[in-house]
């Protein structure tokens, strides 16, 4: 405060995120975007680096990305894996640099018996919850529709962006003299 008075907050934050999706990620970015909101940033750029996590968290950070009345910019500077894809789609505009990656794979079933058949259902129910967020938001090609059913599916930052993954190449360059702020992993 200056002279009794709050300075203003700045329009646009520059942020990094970086680590496993769990729910404690996913309450430390509701944290952040709530605290951007409520102080009247109208935009936030985020570093996004993520191998991936639980399902069910990465599904609501998607939800909780598209859903934000402010705008949201997540960028890609090294690799994005699982279900940190999911999450990413969130936000209306994806950047990645043109040496980042991303990684999309299958959840494992085939159990057969008593608490692993649980499982598997489990699986099986969160599987058709990515899939159906991918078909919506991604046009891969056949073969790499054919390719995700069997194995790990890898994505370059060219296909990444002509599959409608990333909305276009380009990098995390926050303004000289800015504050960054990192929600932790």
């Amino acid at each position: 405060m200056t002279n009794g008075v709050a300075p203003a907050a700045p329009k646009e934050v520059y942020g990094i995120f970086a680590g496993p999706i769990d729910q404690a990620a996913a309450q430390r970015i509701s944290n952040a975007m709530s605290l951007a909101i409520n102080n009247g940033v109208q935009g936030i750029h985020l570093l996004f680096q993520s191998g991936g996590g639980n399902v069910g968290d990465g599904i609501y950070i998607f939800n909780l990305f598209r859903s934000l009345p402010i705008s949201l910019t997540l960028y890609n500077a090294g690799s994005i894996a699982f279900i940190a894809v999911i999450a990413y789609l969130g936000a209306a505009k994806r950047i990645t640099t043109s040496n980042a990656t991303f990684m999309v794979h299958r959840i494992p079933v085939g159990a057969t018996s008593g608490k692993l058949q649980s499982a598997d259902n489990t699986a099986i129910l969160d599987e058709k919850r990515i899939e159906s967020i991918l078909q919506s938001k991604l046009k891969l090609p056949e073969d790499k529709l054919k390719l995700r059913s069997v194995a790990d599916l890898a994505l370059s930052a060219d296909e990444a962006v002509a599959a409608g993954l990333a909305t276009s190449i380009g990098d995390f360059m926050p303004p000289k003299g800015q504050l960054m702020f990192c929600i932790g992993g």
